[in-house]
């Protein structure tokens, strides 16, 4: 048997690449690809992921309660380069815009290949948003 011991966390994401938008992510077994959330042009949806053993539809992220990511390309913004993703200490309060969910959870801001993101993480409880960090950390863009 083979340890990670001291690895960093996106090493630890075993599972199935998820790719489209000309993104990929890696996911662990348990989350899913969720259909389109955000209805908005601009931030636009790029990528959603649901914590859930069932195959997720379309429909409103505030369906999702067990665990969502949630990436949203925007244009124009300058957003700070990608930096290694870290839960702050407290989750954000959450409005519900671009049919985000509402209520507690985390944002992340960052420029990569040219394309700006807003990262947004919905958990129940600190380690499923632990989780979704490692999870999110394993995203690799591409330039359009």
């Amino acid at each position: 048997m083979l340890a990670l011991v001291g690895a960093p966390a996106e090493a630890r994401v075993p599972g199935r690449t998820i790719s489209g938008d000309a993104i990929r992510i890696t996911t662990p077994s348990g989350w899913r690809r969720a259909g389109a959330l955000s209805i908005c042009s601009d931030p636009h949806q790029v990528l959603a992921l649901a914590r859930s053993r069932h195959e997720l539809p379309a429909g409103n992220a505030s369906h999702y309660r067990g665990g969502l990511i949630l990436v949203l390309e925007s244009s124009g913004n300058n957003f700070p380069a990608r930096q290694r993703f870290r839960l702050a200490a407290s989750p954000m309060r959450f409005e519900g815009c671009c049919d985000q969910p509402t209520g507690p959870g985390y944002e992340f801001t960052f420029r990569e290949r040219g394309r700006d993101f807003y990262a947004f993480i919905d958990a129940p409880n600190r380690d499923v948003a632990t989780e979704a960090v490692a999870i999110l950390n394993t995203l690799r863009v591409s330039p359009r």
